[in-house]
Parts: C-alpha cells; sequence; structure tokens
C-alpha cells in the first residue's frame, strides 16, 4: 500500500510541477530542397511524398521552451541480386530552444526556434531471413545539423495544434566517423497536434 501511495503522490508532483509548461504529440515534416510555393506544401501533404512522421515534446515553464523532435521513415530498396528488398531507416533528430512571444498558454502561440540535430540513415535490412547472410545494422549515412525556424500553434483547453518551419542551414559528416553525411533537405514544413499541460 505504501508504494502505491508513493508512486501516486510522485505521478501527481510531477504533474503539477509540469501544470501548464509541457506539451507532447504527433509530427509530419515535409522535406524539400529549395524554398516551396503553397501549392507545392499542400501538394507534399497530400500526395505524403518525402514526409517523415514522429513525435515531438517541449518543457516550457515561461517563454523560453526546451524540446525535443524525432522523425522517423521507412524506406524499402529492390536489390537485384539476390532478389530481396533492403529496408532502410531514416531518421531526423533535434533539440531546440524555443521563445514563445505570447507565452506557451496563450490561444495563439507564435514561436521561433533555433537548434541542432543528428540525421541518419541505417540498413536494418533482416539478412537472415531473406538468406543473404548475416544482419548488418550499421549507419550508411550519419551527419550533425544546425537549424532555425518558427510557427504557430493553437491551444484548445489542453489540446494544441500547429505548424512550423525549419531550415537547415548546415548538415555536415560526424567527426570521427567515416560515415558519409545524410543527404539532408534544406527546409521542414511540419504540421503537429498533441496535448498542452
Amino acid at each position: 500500500m505504501r508504494r502505491w501511495l508513493a508512486i501516486i503522490l510522485l505521478v501527481a508532483g510531477a504533474a503539477a510541477a509540469f501544470a501548464g509548461s509541457f506539451r507532447f504529440g504527433a509530427q509530419y515534416g515535409a522535406e524539400f530542397l529549395e524554398r516551396p510555393s503553397v501549392s507545392g506544401v499542400i501538394q507534399a501533404f497530400d500526395q505524403r511524398t518525402n514526409l517523415l512522421p514522429g513525435l515531438y515534446w517541449e518543457y516550457a515553464p515561461g517563454k523560453l521552451g526546451f524540446g525535443m523532435t524525432a522523425l522517423f521513415g521507412f524506406n524499402k530498396v529492390d536489390v537485384a541480386a539476390p532478389v530481396y528488398k533492403q529496408l532502410w531507416l531514416d531518421y531526423i533528430t533535434s533539440l531546440d530552444l524555443r521563445f514563445h512571444f505570447l507565452g506557451p498558454r496563450a490561444f495563439l502561440d507564435p514561436f521561433v526556434e533555433a537548434g541542432f540535430g543528428t540525421a541518419g540513415r541505417s540498413d536494418i535490412t533482416n539478412y537472415e531471413a531473406v538468406g543473404a547472410g548475416s544482419n548488418d545494422y550499421t549507419p550508411t549515412n550519419l551527419s550533425l545539423f544546425g537549424q532555425v525556424g518558427g510557427g504557430l500553434a493553437l491551444k484548445l483547453a489542453i489540446f494544441q495544434l500547429g505548424a512550423r518551419v525549419d531550415w537547415r542551414f548546415w548538415n555536415g559528416a560526424v567527426p570521427a566517423t567515416s560515415f558519409d553525411p545524410y543527404p539532408l533537405k534544406n527546409l521542414s514544413v511540419a504540421l503537429f497536434g498533441g496535448l498542452a499541460f
């Protein structure tokens, strides 16, 4: 009984500490090499081309917040001989500082952000299952990048919806590794939604 009481008090304390300042949810990001037109962005989401789904979270006790975004995508690539499909995992993750002009609790929440992250591609093909040798989960591409951007969120009770745009101003190889940089696109336009406490 004491253990359950301690767990309940811990969860209640954490919820009270983060009240009004913690948000998390899902995000879909479209990747572009150049600045797209509005119709190009709509077409990317409509046709689901170059989209990477993922998750985000942010802790914002005041106008300044700290958060993380993690996007993941799977690609199947045909291999001629032997006949099988390689399965690659693409990922883009970033840590960001965000400044909320009206505060994170406002109904309209315009913000700017800056951060850094890592992007990569790993071969996650089950080679043993296709009879082509042993598994190889090593990265084929890996890079570090910096980005700046901004967006607008709407807060409706405990729900949050919004959009953001990020420009990757730098993308380079990870020092002391032999992996080629990930072919990261310059611009990301994302839609997100989740809960904001």
